[in-house]
């Protein structure tokens, strides 16, 4: 009987040692421009990013003349041009994307926005809602530096856009956490 007993034993241990190291927290970085295809960096404690620079993705959900007719493929394409024109000025109006805690915060923002005919940008409404503070603060950060953006030429029609930004930090090099001494005081 003993031999059963440590037989179970040995076999509930053996079930539960996954359940043990999941249970153990990760953060897990971007390691390569392959990051959005599941290649990153894992890490026991948060990791410090030693280079870092935000970037913005744009990209053009939906577009339409305001006067109800479609944009051709021409002027579609500019505008994800003038979009991508964009980008830097976007990047640089971001607050920090890194919250007290360490955590990361890249919430996705869409945008409906109206080019003018002069091909200035008029109304920007913010169509996404977030319950973050700082997810708030980054919308803002976007709607203003969208606001502010030098328009793009609409052909003396006024353009309606949906637009999808993506804020993300884009890491160069990581260092890895200082390791923690625990010394017995004696």
């Amino acid at each position: 009987m003993p031999t059963r007993h440590y037989t179970v034993a040995t076999l509930l241990a053996a079930l539960a040692l996954p359940s043990l190291a999941s249970a153990q927290p990760a953060w897990c970085v971007p390691g390569n421009p392959l990051y959005e295809r599941g290649d990153y960096r894992c890490f026991d404690r948060p990791p410090r990013p030693s280079r870092a620079r935000a970037t913005v993705q744009a990209r053009v959900e939906a577009a339409r003349f305001l006067s109800g007719g479609s944009l051709s493929e021409n002027t579609r394409s500019e505008l994800e041009d003038w979009l991508n024109g964009i980008e830097a000025e976007l990047a640089r109006a971001l607050p920090s994307l890194v919250d007290g805690h360490g955590a990361l915060h890249t919430p996705d923002v869409r945008l409906a926005l109206v080019l003018l005919p002069s091909g200035d940008v008029g109304r920007v409404r913010l169509l996404s809602r977030h319950g973050d503070t700082l997810d708030r603060e980054i919308a803002r950060s976007l709607v203003g530096a969208v606001s502010n953006a030098d328009g793009t030429d609409t052909a003396g029609a006024e353009l309606e856009l949906i637009v999808r930004l993506h804020p993300r930090l884009h890491y160069t090099r990581w260092r890895r956490p200082a390791p923690r001494w625990d010394y017995d005081e004696e």
